[in-house]
């Protein structure tokens, strides 16, 4: 089992999961009745945090969802996000573990779990599929050493990229970032933390991948050649 990985799909799945139950728990608080429909960026999207939840004047949350009620969608979007994180904890590496935890994400994003953690997880869940299988790209234009190289930060740059998304769902709920009190900046941060994130996903994939390949080429002589 390809082990950096597994810890890499888990992690961020877990993650994923967490921000989709917290998504959930503000459409429960807004009660039974029928979301209204925003427009972002031509995506019509609801406001997870209501007027009254509402912890600064950018803190809206946006999420998708095919359940005209919040009730509804709000627990539906709950259920299914535990299901991604009792999937990434436990049964990710499972035979079809990624293929399941790919409905298990599209359900949680279709009823109302968020809309920022989808990306990654389809990302993610693609990147399962190795975790079991030898991969399908073949290292040899790199030699061991820059195998090595490569491989060697993955645990720092997912650390890395868990604190950022993390910390970026503390600030759109709540606001908070170190001395800045401006919502326009603020909104420029968590822009800006996106970014951030778009940028380390594919370092700390391959750098996961590029780790696990060792092990491959240790057990596998041909796979050196």
């Amino acid at each position: 089992m390809r082990n950096a990985t597994r810890t890499l799909v888990s992690t961020i799945g877990i993650i994923c999961g967490l921000s989709g139950l917290e998504h959930g728990f503000f459409e429960i608080l807004q009660g039974n009745v029928t979301p209204e429909i925003h427009l972002i960026n031509g995506n019509p999207m609801i406001y997870a945090i209501g007027d009254v939840n509402r912890f600064w004047s950018a803190g809206f949350e946006y999420a998708y969802t095919i359940i005209p009620n919040f009730l509804i969608t709000g627990i539906l979007a709950m259920i299914f996000s535990l299901l991604v994180i009792v999937w990434s904890a436990r049964y990710i590496q499972t035979k079809a573990g990624w293929l399941i935890f790919l409905l298990f994400s599209v359900l949680q994003y279709l009823t109302g779990g968020g809309a920022a953690q989808f990306g990654p997880a389809m990302i993610v869940g693609v990147v399962a599929i190795f975790i079991n299988h030898p991969l399908t790209v073949r290292w040899k234009f790199l030699s061991v050493r820059i195998r090595q190289v490569i491989g060697k930060p993955w645990a720092w740059l997912l650390a890395l990229f868990s604190f950022v998304f993390c910390h970026s769902a503390v600030t759109a709920v709540f606001g908070f970032f170190y001395g800045v009190n401006d919502p326009d900046v603020i909104s420029q941060i968590l822009y800006g933390m996106l970014y951030l994130m778009m940028g380390l996903l594919p370092l700390v994939i391959l750098s996961a991948l590029a780790h696990d390949s060792q092990d491959i080429s240790a057990m596998n002589p041909k796979a050196k050649q």
